[in-house]
């Protein structure tokens, strides 16, 4: 089959492709949904049979670039996040994969959808995704209940939250005022619970709030470094393949 990836951290594009390219060809890579309908406006889904995108883009919702595209190619979701109207991604033969993706899911839904390549129609399916996903009420995390002392909680509104960083082993709020408390829970697992628009993991060790970021720096080899508000002597280094993601997020 002849598949488009959309995927904005190339890392995550690569391991796409390299878990494809043996059995498939990858027409094309594209990082936004500017970049989406750019593609697809010269009349490019006559080269394409299967499309693999990630959900959230630094533009916004890969659904919103998807519903416009006249097309009957089937979509393959890939997304770090469950809160999403996970059910309707079984319209018209539309399938999700959780990140991190495992190879034997991928293939898998490779093998389902190819059999239907070119009888299904999934503009109306993708249309009512991206209705659903808008009237569903998505809750993410407003407060953390953390235990201090020996019977007490304490309860931290996120708005307070500067970073949540991982140190041998151990996950770390870090909060606006300077303290920092131990989360009994992993950073993928705070990663799914907050607001993408307020958070964002940028690296394996940081997940760091937009109110929070003071400046931003360049740093050795393309990459970029991000000083934060608090702990400003900590070196937050976002790889060269985010740098851009990272700027369209503080951006928007």
């Amino acid at each position: 089959m002849r598949i488009l990836i959309i995927e904005d951290e190339q890392s995550s594009a690569d391991r796409l492709r390299r878990m494809t390219e043996s059995e498939h060809e990858i027409v094309d890579v594209c990082a936004s949904n500017a970049e989406v309908k750019a593609f697809f406006s010269g009349g490019a889904q006559r080269e394409v049979d299967l499309i693999l995108s990630d959900i959230q883009l630094g533009d916004g919702l890969s659904f919103e670039s998807l519903r416009e595209v006249p097309t009957s190619i089937p979509v393959i979701f890939t997304t770090a996040y469950d809160h999403y109207a996970v059910q309707a991604f079984r319209f018209n033969s539309i399938d999700y994969l959780l990140k991190p993706i495992d190879s034997e899911e991928l293939h898998a839904a490779l093998a389902k959808v190819k059999p239907i390549v070119g009888s299904v129609s999934t503009t109306e399916a993708i249309a009512q995704l991206l209705e659903s996903v808008k009237n569903q009420n998505i809750r993410y995390r407003e407060r953390f209940l953390i235990p201090h002392r020996a019977e007490d909680f304490l309860i931290i509104p996120v708005s307070e939250v500067s970073h949540i960083t991982i140190r041998d082993g151990v996950v770390r709020l870090c909060l606006l005022s300077g303290k920092h408390y131990t989360l009994n829970m992993t950073l993928e697992e705070v990663e799914g619970q907050l607001d993408p628009q307020r958070f964002m993991r940028v690296n394996r060790q940081y997940i760091v709030s937009a109110a929070a970021v003071q400046k931003l720096s360049t740093y050795f080899l393309g990459k970029m470094r991000i000083h934060m508000a608090v702990s400003p002597e900590e070196e937050i280094i976002v790889s060269k393949d985010k740098v851009a993601t990272v700027k369209r997020w503080l951006d928007s």
